[in-house]
C-alpha cells in the first residue's frame, strides 16, 4: 500500500511539473502562467542557426504566455520595471539560466510591445538590450541608430559582446518614471520604533512592505534628460504606498494638528535628524543613523523614502528624499530639492507666516532651508560645511 501511495504521488508530481503552467512569485504575488516547454529548443553555442529556430519555436509557444503576463501586469498594476522583472522571474523559473530563458525573455518583451535588441559574447553567451530614455548608472549600454540600449542583468567586463543582426519590430523605451501603487500583496516588517532627538514625544512606531522595499532594492538608479538632479528628485516623486499614509502620515498630521507651518516643519526635521553611526557599532537605536553609501553598499545607492524607514543607516540624500515627501504629504507645503556640492537638502516654501533664515529663492518663491543631515539644525539652518557654496535646485511635485 506504502509503495502504491509512492507511485500516486510521484505521478502527480511529474503531472504537475508538465502541465504546461509555470508558477512563481514576485513580490510576494503568486503569479502562474502558461508555458509549455516540452518542445524546448535548446541553444548551447550562442549560433545564429540557434536562435533562428529557437525564436521560431517561441513564436508559436508563447501566444497563452503573453496573454497571461499581460493579465498579470493589469491585475498588480505593475510599472515598466515590475513587468520586466517578472518577465525575468517567468524565464528562468522555466528554462533555467539558459540562453533558451533569455530568448523566451526577449519575445515576450517585444510581444509586449518593448523595443529590445540581442547581443552575443566570445563564449556564446546570450544577452538581451532594452531601450530605455532613462540613462542607467553602472550599466553597458550601446548606441544603435541614435537610440541607447542597455543591457539586461549584471554588466560583463572583459569580454566583448557582438550586436546580433536579429530583425524586431521597432517598439516602446523601458519606463523607468512610475508615479503609481502597485497592487502588491502587504508583508509588514518587524516594527521599527523611532524617536526625535529633541521631543520624546514624537516618536513613531513604523512597519513597511517588505515586498516594496525588495522591489526598489531592484529598480536600477537612473536619470532622464541628463540632469543628474533627477536621479533623486525622480525618487522623491514617488508617492508613499497606501499603508504608510494610513499609518505615519495619519500618525504625524494627529500629532502636529494646531501647530503653525513652522513648527510642524521642526518636528519632522528633528525627528530625522537621528545620530551619526559611521562605524556601525550600533544599528538598533531608535533613530536615524548617518553613514556612507560605500561603506554600506560599495557605491552610491541612494533610497525611496519608503527604503529609509526600513534599513538602519541613510545618508544626506535618503534623508532629503524622505523629509521632502514627509513635508508634503504631512503640511501639505511646496519643496525643492537642493543640492550643494556633496550634499544634499531641502528647502520649503512656507505660506501662512514669514519664516526667517537661509534660503533660495525658484520663480520668485522664497523656499527655506532643512537640512535633515545638520543634527540638531534649526529651519533656516545651512549646514556650515556648505554654507555659501553654489546650489542647485529642482521644485518637486505636490
Amino acid at each position: 500500500m506504502l509503495a502504491l501511495l509512492c507511485v500516486v504521488s510521484a505521478d502527480a508530481a511529474k503531472k504537475a511539473k508538465n502541465d504546461g503552467m509555470v508558477k512563481f512569485t514576485l513580490y510576494g504575488a503568486d503569479v502562474q502562467v502558461h508555458f509549455d516547454a516540452k518542445k524546448r529548443v535548446k541553444v548551447k553555442k550562442g549560433t545564429d542557426e540557434e536562435i533562428k529556430k529557437c525564436l521560431s519555436w517561441l513564436a508559436d509557444a508563447i501566444s497563452e504566455t503573453e496573454k497571461d503576463c499581460q493579465r498579470t501586469k493589469q491585475e498588480l498594476n505593475l510599472c515598466d520595471w515590475a513587468y520586466v522583472k517578472m518577465l525575468d522571474k517567468l524565464s528562468r523559473t522555466a528554462l533555467g539560466n539558459t540562453n533558451e530563458a533569455t530568448l523566451l525573455m526577449t519575445s515576450l518583451m517585444q510581444t509586449s510591445g518593448y523595443d529590445i535588441r540581442l547581443t552575443r559574447d566570445e563564449k556564446g553567451q546570450i544577452r538581451m538590450l532594452y531601450l530605455t530614455d532613462a540613462f542607467i548608472y553602472h550599466h553597458l549600454f550601446y548606441s544603435i541608430d541614435k537610440k541607447n540600449y542597455f543591457m539586461y542583468g549584471d554588466t560583463l567586463t572583459g569580454q566583448s559582446q557582438k550586436i546580433l543582426d536579429v530583425k524586431f519590430p521597432e517598439g516602446k523605451p523601458v519606463d523607468l518614471r512610475y508615479q503609481g501603487e502597485m497592487n502588491l500583496p502587504v508583508q509588514l516588517t518587524e516594527p521599527r520604533t523611532l524617536t526625535s532627538i529633541k521631543n520624546p514625544d514624537f516618536t513613531f512606531t513604523v512597519q513597511v512592505n517588505k515586498n516594496l522595499v525588495d522591489f526598489y532594492g531592484d529598480m536600477p538608479s537612473f536619470m532622464i534628460n541628463n540632469d543628474s538632479m533627477t536621479r533623486w528628485t525622480l525618487m522623491a516623486n514617488r508617492p508613499l504606498d497606501k499603508h504608510l499614509q494610513n499609518t505615519l502620515v495619519k500618525q504625524m498630521k494627529q500629532k502636529l494638528a494646531g501647530k503653525s507651518q513652522q513648527e510642524q516643519v521642526q518636528q519632522i526635521l528633528w525627528w530625522m535628524h537621528g545620530n551619526i553611526d559611521l562605524e556601525k557599532t550600533n544599528p538598533n537605536q531608535n533613530n536615524f543613523l548617518f553613514a556612507y553609501d560605500e561603506d554600506l553598499w560599495g557605491n552610491d545607492r541612494a533610497f525611496y523614502p519608503v527604503e529609509t524607514l526600513f534599513y538602519p543607516y541613510c545618508d544626506t540624500e535618503d534623508r532629503s528624499i524622505l523629509l521632502s515627501r514627509l513635508v508634503r504629504d504631512v503640511v501639505g507645503l511646496d519643496v525643492v530639492f537642493v543640492y550643494y556640492p556633496g550634499h544634499t537638502a531641502i528647502a520649503v516654501c512656507f505660506t501662512d507666516a514669514e519664516v526667517k533664515g537661509d534660503y533660495v529663492v525658484l520663480e520668485g518663491r522664497h523656499y527655506v532651508i532643512c537640512d535633515p543631515t545638520y543634527i540638531g539644525g534649526l529651519v533656516g539652518e545651512t549646514m556650515p560645511m556648505v554654507k555659501g557654496e553654489k546650489t542647485t535646485i529642482k521644485k518637486l511635485e505636490r
